[in-house]
């Protein structure tokens, strides 16, 4: 008979697979349909076209906000923040999950710094043509559910921390359109990447982990 343990890891690692596939799918489409036509992707440029004429009228205090979330969503303050988690991890000897917190954000940033200049897409403001996908929120939402799968404890506790970072997920990626530097496809998908990524890191390492463990035992 299994164990209560075995049984709740198996349920975990099943919505894992579920969540990768699901944002994988997403974010593989949302690639393809890009890459066909980057001015005007079918079935996508009618729909960035219609939200870039909503969020071009935002309110001075919306435009504002973004401005202050690009800063925070940057490199010069992303990067020393997944560096301080690696290192509390590290600290705590939380080694599985230090393993899942850099390949997460390895994996992410490959694939980010690869599509850009590969699909070539012209920003909406026109300043470059680095559009696909948006690096803040393939980061925002690599380092959300990355903190949050870090959340131990009971399940009221990791519901408010997937809220949150739900929450910080859709503001900087509202954010980037909102200022004009990427289209609405691009933010979602840079969205799908990121979180797929630290799902699908943490099923990774919790596999190859308890691969290990049955193997010693």
């Amino acid at each position: 008979m299994e164990t209560d343990d075995r049984i709740r890891s198996r349920r975990t690692a099943a919505r894992s697979i579920v969540g990768v596939s699901v944002l994988g799918a997403g974010f593989a489409v949302l690639a393809v349909l890009v890459a066909l036509e980057p001015p005007d992707p079918p079935l996508l440029g009618g729909i960035d076209r219609a939200w870039r004429g909503l969020v071009l009228d935002a309110p001075a205090w919306a435009e504002a906000l973004s401005e202050w979330l690009k800063t925070l969503g940057a490199g010069l303050v992303m990067v020393p923040l997944r560096i301080g988690v690696g290192l509390w991890l590290l600290a705590r000897r939380r080694y599985a999950a230090l393993a899942t917190w850099l390949l997460a954000w390895a994996v992410a940033d490959v694939v980010t710094f690869g599509l850009k200049p590969g699909i070539g897409r012209l920003r909406p403001d026109g300043v470059s043509a680095s559009s696909f996908p948006s690096g803040h929120a393939k980061t925002a939402a690599q380092v959300a559910v990355g903190l949050a799968l870090l959340v131990a404890g009971s399940w009221r506790r990791r519901a408010a921390a997937l809220t949150l970072a739900l929450t910080w997920i859709v503001a900087m990626a509202v954010s980037r359109t909102v200022l004009d530097e990427h289209w609405l496809s691009d933010v979602v998908a840079g969205s799908m990447l990121g979180a797929a990524c630290a799902v699908g890191s943490a099923w990774i390492v919790g596999r190859a982990v308890e691969r290990h463990r049955e193997g010693a035992a």
